[in-house]
């Protein structure tokens, strides 16, 4: 059985399994340090717990739309096992709302296989919870290219 964290990026569902997540912190208040070369689905830093975390816009890099500024509610810092050649050892995905979790006894679905432009690409697998579907990310699937 296992349990993941649910929230929302531009009107979608996604989902987190709890065990690469390490905490969950507001968004607002935070001051984003700009980072140069970083892609623009990454709009810099942010410090948290003594550390510089690098940000991902969830909104852009799904292709979702950008984010306005002030709409996000929190970050869920989530740590990363590869990906970003030890770069650096976690991340945090800026999302819309945390909505809460679900536990699943069943295997993940794969991803829709539609494009290479698709957020498909970011989704190791997905599932069907109270009559929604869910998009199960991997954060270093987020850092990684």
């Amino acid at each position: 059985m296992k349990s993941y964290l649910t929230f929302k990026t531009a009107g979608v569902d996604f989902a987190c399994d709890f065990d690469d997540v390490i905490r969950i912190e507001a968004a607002d208040g935070k001051a984003v340090t700009a980072a140069p070369s970083f892609p623009d689905y990454m709009p810099g830093t942010y410090v948290s717990e003594g550390e510089a975390i690098p940000i991902i816009d969830t909104s852009r890099r799904f292709g979702l739309g950008g984010g306005v500024k002030g709409a996000y509610s929190c970050f869920i810092v989530a740590k990363l096992t590869e990906g970003l050649e030890g770069r650096y050892e976690k991340c945090a995905a800026l999302v819309d709302e945390v909505c809460g979790s679900v536990r699943l006894e069943s295997e993940l679905a794969p991803p829709p296989a539609v494009n290479s432009e698709s957020f498909a690409r970011y989704v190791s697998g997905m599932f069907v919870s109270d009559g929604k579907t869910y998009y199960v990310i991997t954060p270093q699937l987020l850092c990684g290219e």
